[in-house]
């Protein structure tokens, strides 16, 4: 097998996402172990690219920049070792250093992203293309498990009592969710780019059948990434068609068929399990609207009586910020006060996995924030913090700048749904977690910003 089919391969790899995720579902019920399928494979993969890294720093200077970051993340994480070791106690190894693969997976798997996809680009592979028809085709897997399951009755649940929602054969709800929601917008730029005419919207089926998935869910993050990316598309092409006179009949016609699509799910939204499940989280609240008004001394009139008026509840803050973030605010606060009272070397170099285990939660099972840019902080302190963002930042930062630069020509389908994709990916990272801390979503965020930084030649060839 000749080097560039090595590195195709790589990229393809990106398509075979949902299998390895359902796999690891059947080794989970299988083998109770916490050495999964998934995470044998995709470890695999992450030495797969870092020896592609090293082996391309033998010409490359970027290579070997990135090598060195990488040895630099590495003494990072020993020194967290060393200073959480004289500090945590008990100091839970084996724990940590899962904690660490998750993070350095993202951050290995876009730096040998870049080159895989530089060294392909020069090679004349069509690296936008490919990535598109893999992320389709993850997509497609995803959407079609999920009916498979539901039809089938064999659709795990969501959630253990209260709320109602299934995650087909996948295991992790929070992760499958995150990924369709960063899928999504792939799978409609697929529908956009196939359709020329509303009579013929069959490219749109799959987006479809991915969306009924994310709505089978039960989450914010599958009905809000539904919501967002048929927007993005319904507004970008009103801002075609009338700002930049784009009248051509693909834009018409996904403006049509976006509208159409965003009425029917506006109509639909109070039979999904979404709805319900907000009903059921302010309930837990005390609220139930509609409740009649009661008064000292008068017994409160039924609902089409004479009287009746339907109470009007008074949502806090305290209660917007749970339903939105889950409790996850809570834990935020309590590894705010920890790590603030920790010894400057943790502030420094970070707490590791979950904090300071037994102050923060006594006699509990240590417990993450689950919202990644928190977890990233609190874990690898402002150092560390610092360490970890840098390429994310510097590349991301990089491509946005460019993208302004060249609005008048980037202002595409391709380029907003690509971009839409990013940004669900780091809006869920923020609020919900288990993007930038799960491997197998990581990959995809991964995957966008460096096709993206290549294509656009935000790093040298030759360099």
């Amino acid at each position: 097998m000749n080097y560039k089919k090595i590195l195709m391969l790589l990229v393809a790899f990106i398509a075979l996402q949902p299998v390895i995720d359902v796999l690891t579902t059947a080794s989970i019920f299988v083998v109770d172990t916490s050495i999964t399928v998934g995470v044998l494979i995709r470890a695999a993969y992450m030495v797969a690219l870092l020896l592609v890294l090293l082996w391309a720093s033998k010409k490359s200077k970027i290579s070997r920049i990135f090598t060195i970051y990488l040895v630099g993340l590495a003494v990072l994480l020993t020194a967290n070792i060393l200073v959480n070791l004289q500090v945590k106690d008990p100091y839970y190894l084996f724990q940590e250093l899962k904690f660490f693969n998750k993070v350095i997976y993202f951050h290995i798997v876009l730096l040998g992203l870049m080159i895989v996809y530089r060294e392909l680009k020069a090679r004349d592979y069509d690296i936008s293309g490919k990535t598109t028809k893999f992320f389709w085709l993850s997509g497609m897997i995803i959407g079609i498990v999920f009916i498979v399951a539901q039809i089938t009755g064999t659709s795990l649940s969501n959630y253990s009592h209260t709320k109602v929602g299934f995650t087909g054969w996948f295991y992790a709800g929070n992760e499958i969710g995150a990924i369709m929601a960063i899928v999504l917008p792939i799978m409609a730029l697929y529908g956009v780019e196939k359709t020329n005419s509303w009579k013929k919207p069959w490219a749109w089926i799959p987006f479809v059948l991915l969306s009924l998935g994310m709505l089978a869910l039960g989450t914010k993050v599958g009905y809000g990434g539904i919501i967002i990316v048929l927007l993005s598309v319904l507004i970008g092409s009103l801002i075609m068609l009338f700002v930049m006179k784009k009248k051509t009949a693909n834009v018409k016609s996904n403006l049509l068929i976006s509208a159409v699509l965003t009425v029917i799910l506006a109509v639909i939204t109070p039979a999904t399990p979404v709805y319900e499940n907000m009903f059921a989280h302010l309930g837990s609240f005390g609220i139930n609207f509609g409740d009649a008004v009661e008064r000292p001394g008068e017994e409160a009139p039924v609902e089409g009586e004479p009287g009746f008026e339907p109470e009007q509840p008074v949502i806090t803050n305290d209660q917007v910020q749970n339903l939105i973030f889950s409790s996850r605010e809570k834990y935020k606060e309590v590894m705010k006060n920890d790590f603030y009272s920790s010894p400057i070397s943790q502030q420094l170099f970070g707490m590791g996995f979950a904090g300071n285990y037994e102050p923060q939660l006594p006699g509990k099972t240590p417990k993450m924030i689950e919202m990644d840019f928190h977890d990233w902080f609190y874990s690898f302190g402002f150092i560390g913090f610092i360490y970890l963002m840098a390429p994310f930042v510097y590349f991301a930062g990089k491509y946005l700048i460019h993208f302004i630069r060249n609005l008048k020509t980037h202002f595409t389908y391709f380029y907003v749904l690509y971009g839409v994709g990013f940004l669900l990916g780091i809006g869920i990272a923020y609020t919900a977690g288990h993007v930038l801390t799960a491997p197998a979503v990581s990959i995809y965020l991964a995957a966008i910003l460096a096709m993206l930084v290549v294509k656009e030649n935000l790093i040298k060839s030759k360099s």
